[in-house]
């Protein structure tokens, strides 16, 4: 007999700290694993050593519908996890905020997590797969100097609770976490003075993603799972 086919999945945005975490411990646990990155130039930077890993490796830019769109059609279906790490953190007093900064921290944090889950549903319902987005610890609490990237994380937890209920139906769960600052090179060169002992790493944050994917995690649908480590 032939053998049988690994689980699918697709982790957006593979080329940064987290997402090369989620796509690493994906294929450790014997997943068929698929990343985006966002254009020929970020491939050819970063697509090699994934490549190499045994990752496939697409390009697309996730704010725009027909990107997204080709990128599941490259991918196939059925697809049994989904992880869209896609995001960013812009910093900076309210009253500074103007009108680019608002719609660039709208599309990369929300609009692109809304797209790729809402195109995700045909290849996820087939897969009886599970979505996992990444909020962020304030958009638990509250964010000064960071209103509107909290806003936007905000939304995306809101996202979360009201598409898993929509979702139940079809069998997808449909969860997000929210790190606390994580310990990444470009953390630790950003707060020279704290302590990174505290913070979780990517791989911690990632375990907990791939918790919320398994048979194990599957109980769980329509939360947003807190990721602090000890800060």
């Amino acid at each position: 007999m032939p053998p049988a086919a690994k689980p699918r999945a697709l982790v957006t945005g593979g080329n940064g700290n987290l997402g090369q975490a989620v796509a690493r411990l994906l294929l450790e646990a014997g997943y068929e694993v698929h990343v985006t990155v966002l254009d020929p130039e970020t491939r050819a930077s970063f697509a090699y050593g994934l490549m190499a890993e045994g990752l496939a490796v697409h390009t697309g830019d996730l704010t725009n519908e027909t990107d997204v769109k080709r990128v599941f059609e490259e991918v196939g279906s059925p697809l049994h996890a989904l992880v869209a790490t896609v995001g960013g953190f812009q910093a900076g007093p309210f009253e500074q905020v103007d009108e680019a900064g608002v719609d660039f921290q709208y599309r990369l944090n929300l609009k692109s997590a809304i797209l790729t889950l809402s195109r995700a549903h045909a290849a996820l319902a087939e897969g009886h797969g599970s979505a996992v987005l990444i909020a962020n610890r304030p958009a638990l609490s509250r964010g000064p100097g960071v209103a509107v990237t909290t806003a936007m994380k905000a939304a995306l937890v809101s996202l979360v609770k009201s598409v898993a209920e929509e979702w139940k139906a079809s069998g997808i769960n449909v969860n997000a976490v929210a790190p606390g600052v994580m310990d990444t090179p470009e953390n630790r060169r950003a707060m020279p003075d704290a302590d990174p002992s505290l913070w979780p790493s990517t791989q911690q944050v990632a375990a907990a993603i791939l918790f919320l994917l398994s048979d194990e995690g599957a109980i769980v649908t329509g939360t947003t799972l807190p990721v602090f480590g000890r800060s």
